[in-house]
């Protein structure tokens, strides 16, 4: 973040808001941050231009409504939260990356497209994935009911995108109260012993700094998005890096976040790779 302020900031449609306004809320108040919802307002298109302005103020219309809605539920669920509206013209992924430039979480609702649709047309949790400024929440659509023993599960792999995962993990850990799950998943013969060695040592650098959190291992001989759709399941939240491959690429090739984004059972946070020093996830 650019300023004093802690600051979550969650966008608004009207498919999914209300889920991914209670979660992002949520959040806030852990965090003692302010809230802040934005609506992105599509630009009429060149032909749209020479019709009467009344469609376009409906629709400016409906968004004030539903943000004031959306302002009076979260009055009501977290007293004394600080709460603010935006609306904003322009399409909704390059909006949301420029407010969320002074946040320190974005959050959004998980869309239906499918890998071919993403890779042709896009999705907006898609479009942030790779390119959101702080880390990213995608909230699933339908949530079943979670327990308060339900673990915060940080995934693995033997890259770089680690330490930003685990910082993140055993913040959110902190945060809530829950105990922190950290689930590596390795392909059958595969387990590269200095990989495991280096996460060992990380695990013992964050134990030290979140000594209250308590921690489980896990090794899981699988796909990573079999073995992380099943732990979503079980799970309050679920942690993961990104690589920060493109639209394109990940359609053709596959990415293991850009799946959990479209299948988890439970919010997902994209943590970036070039993590911020702990202290500032907590």
């Amino acid at each position: 973040m650019t300023t004093g302020t802690r600051r979550v900031v969650v966008g608004v449609s009207t498919s999914d808001g209300q889920r991914s306004v209670r979660w992002a809320a949520e959040e806030a108040s852990d965090r003692h941050a302010e809230l802040r919802l934005v609506t992105a307002r599509p630009q009429q298109a060149a032909a749209d231009r020479y019709l009467p302005n009344d469609v376009a103020d409906a629709h400016l219309a409906a968004a004030l409504r539903l943000l004031s809605d959306l302002t009076d539920e979260v009055a009501a669920g977290w007293p004394g939260l600080a709460v603010t509206t935006e609306v904003v013209n322009g399409p909704a992924a390059a909006v949301l990356r420029a407010v969320a430039e002074e946040a320190d979480l974005l959050v959004v609702g998980a869309d239906d497209a499918s890998p071919f649709t993403e890779a042709i047309s896009g999705s907006v949790p898609g479009d942030l994935l790779t390119t959101a400024p702080c880390p990213l929440a995608v909230v699933p659509r339908r949530r079943p009911a979670t327990t308060a023993t339900a673990p915060v599960v940080v995934a693995l792999d033997e890259s770089s995108l680690s330490q930003a995962a685990l910082a993140y993990g055993y913040a959110a850990a902190t945060r809530s109260g829950r105990p922190l799950t950290v689930l590596r998943c390795v392909a059958t013969g595969h387990l590269d012993g200095a990989a495991a060695t280096a996460q060992a040592r990380l695990l013992i650098g964050y134990g030290e700094l979140h000594p209250d959190v308590a921690v489980s291992t896990d090794v899981v001989p699988d796909d990573p998005r079999y073995a992380l759709v099943a732990a979503s399941r079980q799970a309050a939240l679920l942690v993961v890096g990104s690589r920060g491959r493109g639209r394109l690429a990940s359609g053709l090739f596959g990415s293991v976040s850009r799946d959990l984004i479209r299948r988890s059972a439970c919010p997902v946070v994209v943590a970036r790779t070039q993590p911020a020093p702990v202290g500032l996830y907590s």
